[in-house]
């Protein structure tokens, strides 16, 4: 059992607390936004706001609740028993936060039709898939992947049951992706007109222009594709080859931060 010094303030505890926290928060952050959310889904797909709701439970209700019940003129016994439930109840939340975070993350990025479209993991699984099924695309995640549309009778009726009767989106039906490189002429078709939306956004233009001159290309030299996400939209960059060559992120969405 953990022992706990009496010459403690209620205010040096809190503190001890809100310093282990941040250490753990620093370790998490740089798991999501380098692994589970790499960019452009930190802000795209949820990661941002997946971690402002663990910042809470980590770095504000773990420490307030230690600095309210904890009183350095209890015995030994209560103040382990104190503190070891403001860690039970701490570490509840956080594992419940960081779970809901890790099954959000983006698994795949599916092209469908004229924009790709980010699938989280717990779309896949729901489904009775193994995540590893996507290694046959890439095993880099999140994958990006060609989602064909359904050509026999059967297949129309199975891609029908499965987005009016289980829910199932149509860029989110596995037995639809294709590899992207197969079908990348294709893909390119629906590229954006760059140059009308870099007339209209001094910032994304920088952004872009940016990302060509690391590449050293031209605007001609590079296909421009919607990314759509949850919180803001996305222009992924490729060459003609179909390599991707750099993201820039539209504003976030109408209400969301």
């Amino acid at each position: 059992m953990f022992s706990i010094s009496h010459k403690l303030s209620r205010y040096t505890a809190a503190s001890v607390h809100l310093a282990l926290s941040v250490v753990f928060f620093s370790a998490l952050v740089t798991t999501v936004s380098f692994i589970w959310y790499p960019n452009p889904f930190f802000s795209a797909s949820g990661g941002w706001q997946g971690l402002r709701l663990v910042a809470a439970v980590d770095l504000v209700l773990g420490p307030l609740i230690t600095l309210v019940i904890f009183n350095p003129k209890k015995s030994s016994r209560e103040l382990r028993i104190d503190i070891g439930l403001v860690i039970l109840v701490q570490m509840g939340a956080l594992v419940w936060g960081v779970k809901a975070v890790y099954e959000q993350r983006p698994v795949a990025v599916v092209f469908l039709d004229t924009s790709f479209y980010t699938v989280p993991a717990s779309a896949i699984s729901s489904q009775g898939i193994d995540l590893d099924d996507l290694d046959v695309f890439g095993e880099q995640r999140p994958v990006y992947v060609y989602a064909r549309r359904p050509e026999s009778a059967t297949e129309q009726e199975r891609f029908k049951r499965e987005v009016e009767v289980e829910r199932i989106p149509p860029h989110e039906q596995v037995w639809l992706y294709q590899n992207l490189a197969e079908h990348f002429e294709q893909a390119s078709r629906s590229s954006l007109d760059i140059n009308e939306i870099m007339s209209s956004n001094l910032e994304m233009k920088s952004k872009i222009e940016q990302v060509l001159a690391r590449s050293q290309a031209k605007i001609g030299d590079m296909v421009f594709l919607a990314l759509t996400s949850r919180y803001r939209n996305v222009i992924l960059i490729f060459d003609k080859n179909g390599e991707l060559m750099g993201t820039v992120s539209a504003p976030y969405k109408s209400g969301e931060v």
